[in-house]
C-alpha cells in the first residue's frame, strides 16, 4: 500500500479532522510548530507530504472507483479547533455507493454496504452497531430501491447510514470534528480481475452475513432438520431478455416428480420483505435460481446447503462488442 496507485485498496483512521461546513472540507490539523511529516513513502516518488496527488485522493470511497470518487482530506498547519466546535467521539466511517440507475440488489449487499464494515474490521476499530456511515454524495432518495435496502443492511452491524451533507448541517457550528473518520478499502466483488483481493476476507464475509441473519431475528443454532428445494421465479429484470428461467414450469414439474417426497417451493422475491426472504433462504437446502443480482441472496444459505446459479444463453450475435445484454437469451435448465 505504500505506492501511490495503491489509494484503490487503502483503507485509512484519520483522526486530528474536522469538517469546514463553509467550505464543504474535511480538514487534517497538523501541529504548526512541528516538521512536516511525510504522508506516504512511494518507492519511485520518495516522501509524499500530501493526501492528493496525480488527481486523486489517498483512498477509494466506492467498490468501483474512479479519480472522481476518491478522496483525502486537506492538511491545515494548526492546531485542532477547541471554540465553537461539535465533537463526535462515536467512529464514523465515509463511503460511496456505486451509483448507477439500474438498481442491483447483488452490488449494495456486497459491495456498498459491506465496504464500511470491512472497513472498520480491517483496522480494529469496528464496534457493534455504533458507528455512523456517512455517504460522502449521491446518497438515494428515502423511497428508493438503494434507500429501502440500506435500511435492511446498516442497522446490522452499524448505528445509522446518512447524508454527510445532512448529517453535518444537523449539528449547529460550523466546525464538526471527530475522534476518529475511516475511509477506503472498497472492493469490487463481482470482478473477476479483483478476486484476489477478496482472498482471506472469509471470516469477515462470514461475520457480516451472520450479523444480517441475526438482525432479522434468524435462529443461526437451528439449521432446517429436513430437506428443502426452492425454485426462484424472477418476473422483474432490468434487462428484457435475460435472467429469468424460461422453461420455469417444465423445471418445478420434474423436480416434483424426481422427489415427490421433499418439500418443493417455487418462490418470487419480489414485494416480498426483506426479512422474510431471510428465514425462507435460512430454511432452504437446495436453492435454483437465475444468475445476476437475484442469486446474490445465496450467501445466506444455512451452512451446508447447496445453489444452482442458471447462467443465460448466449448466441453467436452476444459476442459482438455491446451486443451481449441484448441477445442473450433467458435461463433454462436442461
Amino acid at each position: 500500500m505504500n505506492y501511490e496507485h495503491g489509494w484503490r485498496y487503502r483503507t485509512c483512521s484519520f483522526q486530528n479532522i474536522c469538517y469546514d461546513k463553509s467550505k464543504q472540507l474535511f480538514h487534517f490539523y497538523q501541529h504548526p510548530n512541528s516538521s512536516r511529516k511525510p504522508i506516504l513513502f512511494e518507492p519511485k516518488r520518495g516522501h509524499l507530504y500530501d493526501f492528493h496527488f496525480n488527481n486523486h485522493g489517498f483512498v477509494n470511497l466506492v467498490a468501483r472507483a474512479s479519480r472522481y470518487e476518491s478522496w483525502g482530506p486537506t492538511i491545515v498547519d494548526d492546531l485542532i479547533p477547541i471554540v465553537n466546535v461539535t465533537k463526535l467521539i462515536q467512529p464514523h466511517v465515509l463511503f460511496l455507493h456505486w451509483h448507477v440507475k439500474r438498481f442491483n440488489p447483488g452490488h449494495v449487499i456486497w459491495e456498498d454496504i459491506l465496504a464500511p464494515f470491512l472497513t472498520m474490521v480491517r483496522l480494529s476499530e469496528y464496534k457493534h452497531k455504533q458507528a455512523v456511515l456517512m455517504e460522502y454524495k449521491n446518497f438515494p432518495p428515502a423511497d428508493s430501491k438503494f434507500r429501502k435496502l440500506y435500511n435492511e443492511l446498516v442497522p446490522s452491524y452499524a448505528a445509522k447510514v446518512v447524508s454527510l451533507d445532512d448529517y453535518m448541517n444537523s449539528f449547529p457550528t460550523p466546525l464538526v470534528c471527530f475522534k476518529n473518520v475511516m475511509a477506503g478499502g472498497g472492493t469490487a466483488m463481482f470482478s473477476l480481475d479483483r478476486e484476489h483481493f477478496t482472498h482471506g476476507k472469509e471470516r469477515m464475509l462470514y461475520d457480516y452475513r451472520n450479523a444480517i441473519l441475526i438482525h432479522h431475528g434468524v435462529d443461526l443454532s437451528q439449521p432446517p432438520t429436513s430437506h428443502r428445494i426452492v425454485l426462484v421465479n424472477k418476473t422483474e429484470t432490468n434487462r428484457e431478455s435475460t435472467r429469468g428461467i424460461r422453461n420455469l414450469l417444465e423445471v418445478e414439474r420434474f423436480l416434483r416428480q424426481t422427489y415427490p417426497r421433499i418439500k418443493i417451493d417455487v418462490i418470487n422475491w419480489k414485494g416480498m420483505a426483506f426479512r422474510d426472504q431471510m428465514h425462507e433462504l435460512h430454511s432452504t437446502t437446495v436453492l435454483i435460481t437465475p444468475c445476476g443480482g437475484v442469486s446474490s441472496t445465496v450467501p445466506f444459505l444455512p451452512k451446508g446447503a447447496h445453489a444452482i446459479i442458471m447462467d443465460y444463453y448466449v448466441n453467436k450475435a452476444a459476442y459482438i462488442p455491446g451486443e451481449m445484454w441484448k441477445v442473450a437469451g433467458l435461463s433454462s435448465v436442461s
